[in-house]
């Protein structure tokens, strides 16, 4: 099995190329999946445990996200949500 750059096995959180996707993206589907469960919002923390991925990893991913307005804080102590541009 393929090992990802945090040493993950590629299978894990959507890791890898699957149905031609990249990794990335694979990962950030998946932050949005579990964003969309959660609808009052996870912290970091909660989203790496989730998808059993590195916080730095949720992290890089989260800010790309934030800057496409596709999540957006929760609260000042409740982690991110599902942004603007997605919910409209």
């Amino acid at each position: 099995m393929k090992q990802s750059k945090d040493g993950m096995a590629a299978d894990e959180a959507g890791g890898g190329e699957r149905a031609g996707g990249v990794q990335v993206i694979a990962r950030a589907a998946a932050v949005l999946r579990a964003l969309r469960d959660h609808p009052d919002g996870l912290s970091l923390g909660e989203l790496a445990r989730l998808l059993g991925l590195a916080r730095s990893t949720v992290q890089r991913i989260v800010e790309a996200l934030d800057r496409e307005q596709l999540v957006i804080a929760a609260s000042p102590t409740r982690g991110v949500r599902l942004g603007p541009a997605l919910l409209a």
